[in-house]
């Protein structure tokens, strides 16, 4: 168990507020009975409510330190490199051949599920591309992580773009993931896998290749695209307004340029060994990633509730 703002917890120290004012009752009372000659009840049974409050103040105080259990889990693997699988989840994405094959994006999921189970040793992070990259999930080495995030995240217009433009991608902002710290800081070789059509709008590929330099990352472009692929709206019925690119390909081979890597087509094995020599080889270590996270502030507070009671109740009957 670990506590998220440890020093939140000095608002139990709020207690001495009540227990002051029950201390100036008590000698009132002390002071009351004696110009009576009354006795007070035994000093134990006046206990009660102090402690209540000590109690009270106690759970307050831990739940605003916000503890929390979390659930890690042991890996081996590499930390010092990391891969990106970029999606392009634009709407142009939904293009395939027929209307019962696969479209762009999920036979670019397939690519990056066998991708992730070849080179099973790095850690894999996921981002998405609209007019603005995204990113889903910082590197892990956690398989099952990075499958539940892609199948459950990553979609078409998921997020939506923010401008009204019919030509949403803008390779722009992939310099963001050289200059952003989308990778960890000890991380040496860097490689960023873009699943795209290749369809954009205009792009500085000069300010792309200063950024990849920067964050010294290799990009391998995955060029989903076909001149004979459409959008159907249903099953039959093709999108008048969709045309593909012919000049996509110059695009992806600009953005691979840029970033020092290569342009390929939809082969899962060219993929896996261009991957494999961008990483290379090097140490195995075990790294330890948090899977679960349990918070049991909410919890706390309310068990506050039952000495609370005990005040209420002592100072009504």
């Amino acid at each position: 168990m670990s506590f998220l703002s440890p020093l939140a917890a000095l608002v139990a120290l709020a207690v001495v507020l009540p227990l002051g004012a029950y201390a100036l009752l008590e000698e009132r009372s002390r002071r009351v009975s004696g110009r009576i000659g009354l006795t007070l009840p035994p000093l134990r049974s006046r206990l009660g409510i102090p402690i209540a409050l000590v109690v009270v103040s106690a759970f307050l105080g831990v739940a605003a330190a916000q503890p929390v259990i979390s659930g890690t889990r042991s890996h081996t693997g590499r930390s010092d490199a990391q891969v990106y699988v970029l999606f392009d989840v634009s709407r142009s994405m939904l293009a395939r051949g027929g209307a019962t094959e696969p479209d762009r994006l999920q036979r670019a999921k397939q690519l990056a599920l066998k991708l992730r189970h070849g080179v099973g040793d790095v850690p894999f992070g996921i981002a998405s591309l609209t007019d603005r990259v995204l990113p889903h999930l910082f590197p892990t080495l956690d398989p099952n992580i990075f499958e539940s995030v892609m199948r459950d995240a990553i979609g078409i217009e998921r997020p939506p773009p923010s401008g009204t433009n019919d030509l949403a991608t803008d390779y722009n902002t992939l310099g963001d993931t050289g200059t952003n710290n989308y990778y960890g800081a000890g991380v040496d070789k860097r490689v960023l896998v873009v699943f795209s059509d290749g369809e954009s709008k205009y792009f500085d590929d000069v300010t792309l290749k200063k950024d990849f330099d920067k964050g010294g990352v290799h990009v391998l472009f995955v060029h989903l695209w076909d001149a004979d692929e459409k959008i159907f709206l249903q099953r039959n019925h093709v999108d008048p307004a969709y045309r593909p690119d012919p000049q996509s390909n110059e695009a992806a081979q600009r953005i691979a340029s840029a970033g020092d890597g290569a342009v390929l087509d939809e082969d899962a094995g060219t993929l896996i060994s261009r991957t494999k020599a961008l990483v290379g080889s090097g140490p195995h270590t075990t790294i330890r990633e948090q899977r679960t996270r349990v918070s049991l502030g909410p919890y706390v507070a309310l068990m506050a509730l039952l000495p609370l009671g005990f005040v209420l109740l002592r100072r009504n009957v």
